[in-house]
Order: structure tokens, then sequence, then C-alpha cells
């Protein structure tokens, strides 16, 4: 559902943050996932969508790696954008990145 925000696809995304994300992410200070605040109420499981939505991942591609269905993946993805306080995917993905839950592409 597009409120007026720009919609972008995941896996652009994704090529955009590897692109740009060494600019903000400092090397000497990765964040600890563990002691990330926004991760603690998350499910094992919603935990690896997270991880997922961060490598930009669609739907699909979750439920086909995780053996899930695609409405299952839909309704963690739904929780955990919840529980992280994200309005969207690609709040999600930074999240995931602020965190040190996935790495820029080399």
């Amino acid at each position: 559902m597009a409120t007026g925000d720009a919609v972008v696809a995941p896996r652009l995304t994704r090529r955009l943050l590897d692109a740009h994300a060494h600019r903000v992410l400092s090397p000497a200070a990765p964040a600890q996932p563990h002691t990330d605040p926004r991760l603690r109420t998350l499910s094992e499981r919603e935990h690896e969508v997270l991880v997922a939505i961060g490598k930009g991942w669609t739907n699909a591609e979750i439920a086909e790696r995780l053996v899930l269905t695609e409405s299952t993946v839909k309704k963690h993805v739904g929780r955990v954008l919840a529980k992280i306080g994200a309005r969207d995917r690609i709040q999600a993905v930074i999240t995931a990145y602020d965190a040190g839950l996935v790495r820029p592409r080399s």
C-alpha cells in the first residue's frame, strides 16, 4: 500500500546500500546485533526474516530459502516492521545494516 511514499524494489534497495553504505558505516565501531534494543523482542524466525530483508530478498525468495509459505513470510515481515518500529522495508534494511546483521558486499 503506497501512502505517498516512493516504492523501491528490494533488489534496488540492496544495490543502493551496497554502493553507498561504506560512506555511513564506521568499520572502526561495528554495531553488535545482540546489544541493539530494537532486536530484543524478535523471535529467532523474525530475526532470520529481518536478515533476509536486509539482504534485499523478496517475500518469494524468503519463503523459498526459509521453507515457508509467502503468506507466513508476509506475517513475519509485518511483525518485524512493527517490533523494530520501521515504517517500511527500506527502514528495515537500514535497521539490519545499522545493527550489523548485514554488511555491504565487496
